[in-house]
């Protein structure tokens, strides 16, 4: 394990021997099943599902947009969860140059999906400021390669990482800063960007680098996790321009999350990374464990969520790995999980 993951290593055991984890109740055992795993030391970073079932996952080490395919002869809700046996097959979709990995991912519109561009080092848990930038992904053409071009460069950014839908009308998405603890609007369209909420729950600390880190919007809400502070939050925003209406809440403390998404009922399901755990956060703050444990490989370095969408019931919640890299479980090749809520 490399040095600097020994540190991160060390700062979640410490963490962990406190309350936050403690403290928490923990569900019944789910049904879980792997449904692909990449080689070793790849890190998966942030997953969006298509309309048709198939999994988009952005790699933070490698600058690659890989979609999963689900076997469809694979009996999704009758799974043996000891079986090692692959679900899914992997296809590279596109290679972004002159980066080192991807992050953030959104839909805007039906198979046009837009991706975050830049140098972080995994090695070094660093990011170079001044590399980030927006692409576009179009996957509307079947039987054609997919068509990615470079939307814009956002030169101010520290270190981009979650994205989210503002609004599909006028082409909105938001972008979080996790280096510099602020949110981007971005015009889809035009490519034109400004920084629209700048919040003190958003901003990176002494001890950690990493802010306000995933992003959902709901109901005229923008739900975010700030990873540094521990912090599960809401802000109220306007989805014609992106600035808050509001001040922030704080929903819930003590949860080291990366990405998550939100349930039909408003609950989150949070990938905490380096718990390795996937958190459920009830709407009144109620932290609960879903799936793993801090020793545990079954979702090691949890890094997203995303609920099914081909069923409409949203019983199957994928979740992605890093394969345990700056955790204090072995490490292995990053893998998309299914988790039977």
């Amino acid at each position: 394990m490399r040095a600097f993951s020994l540190i991160l290593a060390l700062l979640a055991s410490m963490s962990a021997n406190g309350t936050p984890l403690s403290s928490r109740t923990t569900s019944p055992p789910p049904t879980t099943q792997i449904v692909y795993q990449f080689p070793n030391e790849t890190w998966l970073e942030n997953i969006a599902i298509r309309q048709t079932g198939q999994l988009l996952v952005t790699v933070l080490s490698a600058p690659e947009l890989w979609q999963v395919t689900l076997d469809p002869k694979s009996s999704q809700h009758a799974l043996n969860a000891n079986t090692s046996k692959p679900l899914a097959s992997a296809t590279l979709v596109h290679r972004i140059p002159d980066v080192t990995g991807l992050l953030g991912i959104v839909e805007m519109q039906p198979d046009m999906f837009y991706v975050v561009a830049g140098n972080y080092s995994y090695d070094t848990y660093t990011s170079t400021s001044g590399s980030y930038s927006i692409w576009k992904i179009n996957m509307r053409r079947p039987s054609s390669p997919a068509v990615a071009s470079k939307l814009t460069d956002i030169p101010e950014g520290v270190a981009l990482n979650g994205m989210a839908a503002l609004n599909m009308s006028p082409g909105l998405l938001v972008v979080a800063d996790a280096g510099a603890g602020v949110v981007y609007t971005v015009n889809v369209d035009t490519g034109n960007y400004s920084k629209t909420i700048d919040d003190p729950t958003m901003k990176p600390n002494s001890s950690f680098a990493v802010g306000i880190n995933g992003m959902k919007i709901r109901d005229e809400y923008l739900y975010y996790t700030s990873t540094a502070q521990k912090l599960f939050s809401r802000i109220p925003i306007d989805t014609t321009s992106g600035t808050p209406t509001g001040p922030a809440e704080i929903i819930a403390t003590n949860v080291f999350g990366d990405d998550f998404s939100l349930d039909q009922a408003g609950d989150a399901y949070v990938a905490e990374n380096l718990w390795d755990v996937v958190a459920k956060v009830t709407s009144g703050g109620e932290v609960s464990v879903v799936a793993g444990s801090l020793h545990s490989t079954l979702v090691a370095g949890a890094t997203s969520t995303a609920f099914e969408r081909t069923s409409g019931d949203g019983s199957v919640l994928y979740v992605t790995t890093s394969g345990g890299i700056g955790t204090l479980v072995r490490i292995e090749g990053g893998k998309v999980v299914a988790i039977y809520i």
